[in-house]
């Protein structure tokens, strides 16, 4: 539960511009006692960095200093010298809101200082303030105001006609303020019961404190004020525990823990309160001797500890002298009469001290206001010079303001220039993404073009060749069916045209069958055709064994294949099935390519971590020819070969490509020179994690430009 919940007031809205400042302030004149001022004191403090009007200002810290009233560490003098200060400035100046503010807070410091009748006076010069700035609610406010000082003044007579009277001439008082008056009236007519002698009179006083705080609570709980009705309940509690009516003490208690949860009851004041409920129904219904015990053990325990309430002790000694009266504890009796009497004395000695500093500031009254009108002739002549500062100022802002509106009038003229600089360069932006888009767009087109034609001249030469065999073989069938028709047909020539039907069956086959490997070549390109999964093996010893089969197949033995750099074992998680095929396109491309009309030749194949990255990295090294600088950024795309219809498809480095980025989730780059042959750098990753179902691009940055397609 907040503060602002405890008080059954609304938390405040986060500050906005403008009006917030206006309407923080009309909420801290609405408050009527300084301990609703301490829960507000944080957020008039959000106003210190706003831009105040000087009334403002004057008025915002004449309530810092009302809500520092009842702050114990606070030197109550301080307080007072600063609203005196500020009281005098506000005066000065004529501000009515800010002079009646000033007035409120010197006058619950007054109340701490126990200067009640100066108090009462502090509260009557706002009133007439609040009038004369024709704020009729705030002085109503003043009127209330006076309720609490007549009750911390001891004034029970005079408070309980002062609420008689507001409650009756003013029907109409906002619910929080009636339930103020409410509450002040049935705690004078408790106190009242307690001091009166004669029974009678005692009961009346005590039957009209249990209806106004009956109406109280009627009040809070018909309005929603949670916090005023916490006090409703403990006061109830504590009325009915004196006069002896258990159940409906019981009953408030009940009420008061099932709203307040863990917030009031945690202070010092409730639980005492509560504890003194506990003993006296103990009193009323309890053992006479542990109830009597009860009794003086709480006593004992207040007369040592520090005095939180005046109003727990008065209620215990009143309670030890009524059921010691009664019960013929005479001694305890006595001695509690006696002790009320000493404090009663005290307290009458502090008034008397504190009337005696009132008379003593009234006999200063004179001396202060000659002062205050020799400052008031000062004050004359000072806003004379500042009159004539301010004249002088007003010229120099006049000449600053024409300078600025010339400024104002070069950096518009800029912006404009910046403005259209801006459209055309949006408008030239635009027209290059359309640029651009068409010229990808013609790439496209240019790249889907090669990939045709190069499709058409691969198939072309073994499907031509398929379909001449085919139209042979129809031929020699039909040459056949002929000659056996006509009864011609000869051993020889039957055996003769078998044999060219077997020749040409062979090469439609073959065709066919290069037309298929194409096929499975070029689909190869999509790695989503790859089902592959991944697998544990010992890379090292796989490689190994590769390179003893691609040495059986090299085309004479002036060709070397060498392995360099190579460990012992390594441990790899990938796919291995893909890795072959990658580096049986690389051998084949270089038997091609690299060896094509020599009968020398070496490949340096190198394998190893790369130092502090988690990457495999495997270069192929061949000593051919090299590839032409015109062609290198081409030959990873589909269907690019110098060698195209010469027994070169176009489609292994491609292929090679698409299985080490797409599926392996690495990255490859092809290094040329011409004359100085050929190495194709490969990395993997090394950790199994890097080179599941990832993008290349999601894995490792490529660090060099690769040709893509």
């Amino acid at each position: 539960m907040s503060d602002s919940d405890r008080l059954g007031m609304p938390n405040p809205a986060p500050l906005s511009e403008g009006c917030a400042i206006a309407q923080t302030l009309e909420q801290a004149r609405g408050h009527a006692t300084s301990f609703e001022q301490s829960f507000f004191s944080d957020r008039l403090s959000l106003l210190q960095g706003q831009v105040l009007t000087a009334e403002q200002a004057l008025e915002l810290e004449a309530f810092r200093v009302l809500a520092l009233a009842t702050a114990p560490e606070v030197e109550a003098q301080d307080l007072l010298l600063k609203g005196r200060d500020l009281l005098g400035l506000a005066q000065t100046h004529g501000f009515k809101l800010a002079e009646a503010a000033c007035w409120r807070a010197i006058q619950w410091v007054q109340t701490r200082l126990k200067l009640h009748h100066a108090a009462l006076e502090s509260v009557a010069h706002a009133m007439d303030l609040y009038e004369q700035a024709e704020r009729l609610d705030l002085a109503q406010l003043m009127r209330v105001a006076r309720c609490p000082v007549l009750f911390m003044a001891e004034m029970y007579p005079e408070l309980r006609q002062t609420s008689a009277e507001l409650l009756e001439q003013h029907a109409e008082l906002p619910p929080p303020l009636r339930q103020l008056v409410l509450n002040n009236a049935a705690s004078a007519a408790y106190y009242l019961a307690n001091e009166e002698v004669d029974p009678g009179q005692a009961r009346c006083f005590w039957e009209e404190c249990l209806a106004l705080h009956q109406e109280s609570l009627r009040l809070t709980q018909a309005h929603g004020l949670a916090y005023a009705e916490l006090v409703a309940h403990l006061n109830l509690a504590v009325v009915h525990a004196t006069l002896g009516h258990g159940s409906a003490c019981r009953e408030h208690l009940s009420q008061l823990h099932a709203q307040a949860g863990a917030g009031p009851l945690q202070q010092a004041s409730w639980l005492l309160w509560e504890r003194l409920c506990g003993v006296l129904l103990r009193c009323r219904e309890g053992s006479r001797d542990e109830a009597w015990h009860a009794l003086l053990a709480l006593d004992a325990e207040l007369a040592k500890a520090p005095v939180v309430s005046v109003g727990h002790r008065d209620a215990v000694l009143h309670a030890l002298r009524y059921f010691g009266e009664r019960w013929g504890f005479m001694d305890q009796a006595l001695r509690a009469s006696l002790t009320q009497l000493q404090q009663e004395r005290e307290r009458k000695r502090e008034m008397s001290r504190a009337l005696g500093e009132t008379v003593h500031a009234v006999m200063e009254r004179p001396r202060l206001l000659q002062a205050n009108e020799l400052l008031s002739r000062h004050g004359s002549e000072l806003e004379q010079s500042l009159a004539q500062r301010n004249q002088e100022l007003s010229h120099a802002l006049a000449k600053v303001q024409a300078e600025a509106s010339i400024r104002a009038a070069a950096e518009a003229a800029l912006k404009r220039a910046h403005d259209d600089l801006e459209a055309q360069v949006q408008q030239r932006t635009a027209e290059l993404e359309v640029a651009l888009r068409t010229l990808m767009q013609q790439e496209k087109q240019l790249a889907l073009s090669r990939m045709v034609v190069g499709v058409a001249h691969e198939m072309n030469t073994p499907l031509g060749n398929a379909r001449m065999a085919a139209s042979t073989m129809q031929d020699q069938c039909q040459a056949l069916r002929q000659q056996a028709r006509d009864g011609q047909l000869r051993r020889s020539d039957l055996d003769q045209s078998l044999a060219r039907l077997q020749e040409g069956s062979a090469m439609v086959d073959r065709g066919l069958a290069r037309a298929a490997q194409l096929v499975e070549r070029f689909k190869a390109l999509a790695i989503s055709q790859h089902q592959e999964v991944t697998q544990d093996f010992d890379l090292a010893a796989q490689l190994r064994d590769w390179v003893e089969v691609w040495r059986g197949r090299l085309p004479g033995a002036g060709f070397q294949l060498e392995l360099c750099g190579l460990p012992p074992a390594l441990p790899w998680h990938g796919h291995r099935r893909a890795l072959h095929e990658v580096l049986e396109q690389l051998f084949d491309n270089s038997i091609q390519h690299a060896w094509s009309g020599r009968s020398a030749g070496r490949i340096v194949v190198k394998l190893g971590l790369k130092s502090g990255e988690p990457l495999l990295g495997l270069d192929w090294q061949d000593d051919g020819p090299g590839i032409p600088s015109e062609h290198l950024p081409h030959v990873l795309e589909p269907f690019f070969s110098a060698r195209l219809g010469q027994g070169g498809s176009g489609l292994g480095l491609s292929t090679a490509h698409s299985l080490v980025c797409a599926l392996m989730g690495g990255r490859m780059a092809v290094h040329s020179e011409a004359g100085q042959g050929c190495r194709v750098a490969i990395e993997l990753p090394a950790h199994p994690d890097c080179a599941e179902g990832a993008a290349p691009s999601q894995q490792m940055p490529l660090r060099e430009s690769q040709p893509r397609i």
